[in-house]
This record gives C-alpha cells, sequence and structure tokens, in this order.
C-alpha cells in the first residue's frame, strides 16, 4: 500500500482538510527528526546539460560528513513489505534484514574511488532504471546523502512518473484487474506501489544524512502523487511542507489539486466509476465505501470542497491560477455532478457558456475571452480533454461536443486523438442500456447506438484523421454486436487483429535487440557479456520491450474477447435461419481457435453444444502450444499463413533461455525485469474436472512433464466435442468434417 494511516489531527488547523475518511496506508515516509512525512517525481528533460557540471562541484565528496556530523546509520532498499507501525515509528526494525551500512561499503581508498567513479557514470548518464538502482544500492548510501542539493535536484528528477508508471497506467486502462492477474502480469497497484516506495527510501536516505528538501523536490514529489492518483501520499506531502517551511507555488497547488480530482480514479474497479449518476453519488458518501468507490468522494467529505479549500489557500497566498487551475476546479465539480459549477467555469475563465452553446445561433455567440498565447489561461488540448471527460462522465456528451468545437475554434487548437478517444468512449457509455431500480435515472442521457458511430466516422474522417486503436474497435464490435450486425463485428475484429499483429513486430524488433546483448537468446549456454548487460542501452532496451509485451499483452486480451463474443452470440444471423450454427460458426471457430479455448458451449437451436478440451475460460492461457495466437485460414476469409504462424511466443522464448543458461544471474535489474512472470505465463494450464474424463492418455503424461517444456502441436489431438439434450429434444446433427477440424 501507498499511503500511511492519516492521522489527521496532527495537521495544523489552517491547513486543507485532508482526505481522513479512508484508511490508505503508504511506505512513502518521509522522516525529518521527529516528523514522518511523504513524497513524488516529475520528467527532467534538462538533464543532459547539467551533467558535465557534476564532476565539477568540490563539495560532493564520500569523504565528507554530512551535515551536524549525522552518518547514515543503516543501508535501505526499497521493500514492498514495510509495515505501517514501524514507518510511523521511525523504527529500524523493517530494516534489520539488511547489512549495515559498515559491511556493504568497501573500506579501502581504492574500492571507495572505484565505487564513486561508477555512481558518478550512472548519473551522468541518466538513464532512469540504472539511476534508481543506483540511488537504493547500500553501498552508494553516504554519496546519496551528501549529494549538494543541486546536483540531487536533477537526479531526482530522473525518477520521473512519466518513465516509471504513466506507460503502464495507459496500457492498463483497457485491461480488468482480474484479467492482469489471470494472464499472469504485475497488477498497476503493484506497479504505482514499488514506484512510490522507492522514492519513499530515495528520500529517506536523503534526510536521514541531515539533508532538506526544497521546493524542487517537493514539487516532483507532488507529481508523482497526482501521477498515480493519491491524494493520501499528497496530503502528506503537503504536511511535510508546511513543517519544513517551503513555501508551494502554483504548480505545486496544481498537482495537489489534481491528487484529489483523480484519486484512485487509475487503478482497480475505481477507473470502472468515474461517471456521475445518484447511485454512484450514494456509494461515494458512505463512511466505509464499497470497494470501487473508495477514491474520491461526495457529500460532507467532497472532494469538490477539498479542491476549492486548496484554491482559495492559494489566491489567500497571492498566486493567480492558470489553465490547469481552473481545469481541476471544473473537474472537481464534475466528481460530485456538480454541473452548474463545470459551466461557470468555463465562463469566467474563457467566456464559453455551455448553454448559450445549445441555444443560439453560432453568429449569435458571445467571443470567448481573448488571451496572448504567452497567457497562463490560454487553452490548450488539456482543456479539451477535460471538458470531454467532465461533461462525459455527467451525461452530457452533446454539451461536450459543442463546447470543444468552440474553444478548438476559437483560440486555433486542434482536436488531439487522446480527446476522440475520451470523447468515442464517454458516447459508448451513454448508449448501453440500463437496467434495476434506478434504470431510469442512471440512463440520463443516454444516446442511441448510431451516435456512437457517428463519432467514430468523424474523427477518422479527412479532417481529424485519427487512426483508431484496438479498443476503438473494441467499442464498435460490441456496438454491433448488440444490434447481431455480423458482418461489422468481423470488420472490427479483423482490423484489431492487424494492429495486434502491428505490436508483435514492434515486440519482436525490440527482442531482437535485447537477444544481441544477451549473445542471441536461442543459443544454449551462450556467451554473455556482463558489461553491456551493465550500459545504458541494455536498459533502456528492456525498458522498451516491457512496455511492447505489455501493450501486446493487452491486445491479445482485447482479441480473446473478439472471440468470445463471436461464438457466444444467439442470433447472429436471425431466429429461425441455420447458417451460423451449420455454417458460419464452424468456419469461425476454425478462423479464431488460437483465441478460444478448447473447452466452451454455445447455444444451438434445438439445444446446446459443449466442447470439450484441455483449456477453458479462466485460464491463463487458452491454447497449449507455444506459438503466437493467429488467425487461421479458412475456404471463405483467403488468409494465409506467413512465418508468424510458427514463431515461439516470446515468453517461451525467455523461459528455453533460462533453461539454457541455469546460471544466469536475475538479481541484475534488467535481467530481473526481463524475466518477470515468465516462468508463471509459460505453465499448462492443468485440465478442468469437467474435462478431465476427456483428455487422452499422452495429454495426461504431457501434464505431468517439465512445466517450461515446449508445448507440441499434437496437444489438440485430444479435444472432443460432445452435443447434448436439453428440453427433451435431440441436438441438431453435426456436419462431417466442421468440428474435427476445429483443433486440428
Amino acid at each position: 500500500m501507498r499511503g500511511l494511516v492519516l492521522a489527521s489531527e496532527r495537521f495544523s488547523s489552517h491547513l486543507v482538510v485532508p482526505s481522513c475518511g479512508r484508511n490508505r496506508s503508504t511506505q512513502f515516509a518521509l522522516h525529518a527528526g521527529p516528523t514522518r512525512l511523504i513524497v513524488p517525481a516529475r520528467d527532467s528533460t534538462q538533464w543532459r546539460s547539467f551533467n558535465n557540471n557534476i564532476l565539477r562541484d568540490a563539495s560532493w565528496n564520500v569523504n565528507n560528513n554530512p551535515p551536524n556530523d549525522r552518518r547514515p546509520s543503516q543501508a535501505r532498499v526499497a521493500s514492498s513489505q514495510l509495515s505501517t507501525t514501524s514507518v510511523l515509528e521511525g523504527g529500524g526494525s523493517h530494516y534489520d534484514h539488511v547489512p549495515h551500512t559498515a559491511d556493504v561499503v568497501p573500506s579501502t581508498d581504492e574500492d571507495l574511488s572505484a565505487l564513486k567513479a561508477t555512481f558518478y557514470e550512472i548519473i551522468q548518464d541518466g538513464q532512469p532504471d540504472q539511476v534508481m538502482d543506483a540511488l537504493l544500492d547500500p553501498r552508494n548510501e553516504e554519496l546519496v546523502g551528501s549529494m549538494p542539493q543541486t546536483v540531487f535536484v536533477e537526479v531526482f528528477h530522473l525518477l520521473s512518473p512519466a518513465y516509471f508508471v504513466v506507460p503502464y497506467r495507459e496500457i492498463h486502462r483497457p485491461i480488468h484487474p482480474s484479467a492482469a492477474k489471470l494472464k499472469r502480469f504485475e497488477s498497476l497497484d503493484s506497479i504505482f506501489d514499488d514506484f512510490a516506495t522507492k522514492l519513499a527510501t530515495v528520500v529517506s536516505i536523503r534526510r536521514s544524512a541531515g539533508q532538506a528538501l526544497g521546493l524542487a523536490e517537493y514539487t516532483h514529489l507532488l507529481d508523482c502523487a497526482r501521477s498515480i492518483g493519491d491524494a493520501l501520499m499528497a496530503d502528506y506531502i503537503w504536511h511535510s511542507m508546511t513543517e519544513d517551511e517551503v513555501v508551494p507555488d502554483v504548480t505545486c497547488y496544481n498537482y495537489y489539486m489534481e491528487a484529489k480530482v483523480w484519486d484512485k480514479a487509475y487503478t482497480g474497479r475505481e477507473r470502472y466509476h468515474t461517471r456521475m449518476t445518484p447511485y454512484a453519488y450514494r456509494h461515494r458518501r458512505f463512511f466505509h465505501p464499497n470497494v470501487g468507490w473508495q477514491g474520491y468522494r461526495t457529500a460532507e467529505k467532497s472532494v469538490r470542497k477539498e479542491v476549492l479549500q486548496i484554491f482559495n489557500r492559494m489566491t489567500e497566498q497571492g498566486y493567480h491560477g492558470d489553465e490547469v487551475t481552473f481545469i481541476n476546479v471544473m473537474l472537481a465539480s464534475s466528481r460530485v455532478g456538480h454541473v452548474q459549477g463545470m459551466k461557470n467555469v468555463l465562463k469566467v475563465a474563457w467566456n464559453v457558456d455551455i448553454d448559450a452553446l445549445a441555444t443560439l445561433d453560432p453568429s449569435e455567440l458571445p467571443p470567448a475571452t481573448s488571451y496572448d498565447r504567452s497567457s497562463p489561461l490560454y487553452p490548450s488540448n488539456r482543456l479539451l480533454f477535460a471538458i470531454a471527460h467532465a461533461f462525459g462522465t455527467n451525461n452530457d456528451i452533446s454539451g461536450a461536443l459543442r463546447a470543444i468545437e468552440f474553444i478548438s475554434n476559437s483560440y486555433d487548437i486542434p482536436v488531439p486523438e487522446t480527446v476522440w478517444l475520451e470523447l468515442l468512449e464517454r458516447s459508448f457509455v451513454l448508449s448501453r442500456n440500463r437496467f434495476g431500480p434506478d434504470a431510469k435515472r442512471n440512463s440520463l442521457g443516454k444516446v442511441p447506438p448510431e451516435f456512437v458511430k457517428g463519432v467514430f466516422e468523424t474523427m477518422t474522417s479527412s479532417n481529424f484523421n485519427v487512426r483508431p486503436t484496438i479498443d476503438v474497435h473494441r467499442i464498435l464490435a460490441k456496438t454491433a454486436w448488440d444490434q447481431a450486425r455480423l458482418s461489422e463485428f468481423q470488420q472490427h475484429m479483423c482490423a484489431a487483429y492487424d494492429l495486434l499483429r502491428e505490436a508483435r513486430q514492434k515486440r519482436r524488433t525490440a527482442r531482437d535487440i535485447i537477444e544481441a546483448y544477451l549473445g542471441g537468446a536461442s543459443r544454449r549456454g551462450s556467451r554473455i557479456n556482463t558489461t553491456l548487460l551493465q550500459s545504458r542501452g541494455f536498459a533502456e532496451a528492456v525498458h522498451t520491450y516491457d512496455v511492447l509485451r505489455l501493450r501486446t499483452a493487452q491486445q491479445t486480451i482485447t482479441m480473446e474477447r473478439f472471440a468470445r463474443l463471436l461464438v457466444t452470440h444467439k442470433r447472429w444471423t436471425g431466429r429461425d435461419n441455420p447458417v451460423w450454427e451449420r455454417c458460419l460458426l464452424p468456419q469461425m471457430l476454425e478462423e479464431w481457435q488460437d483465441f478460444l479455448p478448447q473447452s466452451f458451449q454455445y447455444r444451438v437451436r434445438d439445444g446446446q453444444v459443449n466442447l470439450l478440451g484441455a483449456t477453458h475460460w479462466g485460464q491463463h492461457r487458452l491454447t497449449l502450444h507455444n506459438r503466437v495466437a493467429v488467425r487461421r485460414p479458412t475456404a471463405e476469409n483467403g488468409v494465409v499463413l506467413d512465418e508468424e504462424a510458427v514463431e515461439m511466443d516470446d515468453d517461451f522464448v525467455w523461459a528455453q533461455y533460462l533453461r539454457s543458461n541455469p546460471d544466469l544471474d536475475l538479481n541484475a535489474a534488467p535481467l530481473k525485469r526481463l524475466f518477470s512472470g515468465v516462468v508463471e505465463r509459460t505453465r499448462r494450464p492443468r485440465p478442468s474436472t469437467l474435462d478431465r474424463g476427456y483428455v487422452s492418455e499422452p495429454q495426461k503424461l504431457d501434464y505431468e512433464a517439465d512445466e517450461l517444456s515446449d508445448l507440441p502441436e499434437e496437444d489438440y489431438a485430444g479435444t472432443q466435442w460432445t452435443a447434448q439434450r436439453q428440453k427433451g429434444r435431440e441436438a441438431p446433427g453435426v456436419i462431417p468434417g466442421t468440428f474435427d477440424m476445429v483443433f486440428s
């Protein structure tokens, strides 16, 4: 967990009231004498220009004692197992597993010089992963503690959320948390926790050496808190700034407000609960909210009240808000369904009258407020996204479109892809049918499915040229599924598969680069140049590959969802037309077999058909072979298999490499990251109890083999199917050669 239990009674009365209703813990504790605090990170592109000045700073000397002669007493490393109690109490018990600094830091002058040289080289090179590892290395504790503040600020800014968490945040967004867990990928919560814990450890080392944090460090930490959507973490950082008498600037206030607005909105089920309805308002006002509603609050603990308190505090200090400030105030109003507050912000800051846009002729509309492009209030595409999100989540997608068009034309701002994707998603949510006792109220703002298609056609037109993502095709395919439009569904499914192939090609290229560093991943006992594995190039290659690997996995999961929707629809071709179940469905099963398990069922006119095999929905792998999942050729689709069809899936490539190099040191950070989860993802799925009787004897023996062994094609051979009786009627006969080719 990322937050400490918030003892709000310790906060000074003049501070903004924190979100003390949530018992959210974090290891993000800053140790400043008797005070325990917290911390985050920002992108620092100016780092390169600073490199040449580091070695010339004579005050940075490992042999110099820290200020006030305080030397770090213990080495600290990031740990996801730190207890909240021990962190709050400031005890050393949570570091007991780490050797004492004297035991890990070389004692000879020669070793110290080599250690310093290596450390200098890493931070001058500026590779974020390597910098993080160097700062957390117990041997470098005195070096970290004795850095001049200007040097530490530049190094600290390299630990940027734009590098460590934002790429994963965007990829995880379409993946349900249970799907990530099922597929054996690290959860987004875990990624956030790991990042925050490491930052806290670095800051703890720094403060234990008697070094105070300044405005630059606190700004960076608030940036981290808002990037991971952790309001409680931001509360502690703000409290720490106050006790350290650091005066925040407008950027700090903006980050603090944004952390409140997006509290827990990126992880878990919270990401699916941003739409404001009476049901959502009730659940967010509970004193002990249910899972999925524990982020920003409504009613007495309203996030809008918190953000307005921060805003008022900022104006009392003599600061004027900029575009980001008013965006945060508008989003805070949207979180509690205060639509008039959202409209007021647009009217006051930019003279955009939402009600007038809906009723007046364009020629009669008052012009938007004129700002110089250098003005902090000149709008950007960030305002356009905020409008799409705020009005979309408050059931007024038409108002969002009108406001975006007006602002885009008034200030000559192109509508970017992110805004169109948000508009499409919000349109899709509002097009869904609602059920239950609150169905009528929750259907507020409902739009027809054709509206979703209209947004898609507009964004992909020649005026905007937005290239659809795989998630866009998922939205449109689900809309076609609801309307039983098979050809339209297939069109989006095939387009999504083409995007998956592109992602695989990028992943393959990234893997080739890593294999070059490793001396060839397919070679048994290949010679590894350890110097290359410690280079900036290798760390960057692993990071790039890791992001592409997760993106490919996300798109593969989406394709499996397509396949499941395809075979579970009951009436693609109408109620009494047998062409679907007798002709089209067998072709679909053959074409998309790699994205389907061997065991599943579907309904036909006269009953139900069960396909029984070794894999089923709910397992981390749906196929038993070790190749990538591909679209198979049929007599109708015109697909031609290429070399991709026989390509081994990446996880099996790395599993094979591990078997060939058993002495590989996986403690090295890049290698640990590269091989993370490989063993778990390549384990064979176990046959279910229902299907165990239908598994052939060779398969049973195969399951007892090495878990990392290559999976042969012949594993398909034991798949069987049965047609069951239902309601006293015989299941329809099977066309010869139909089902026996499904898993061939």
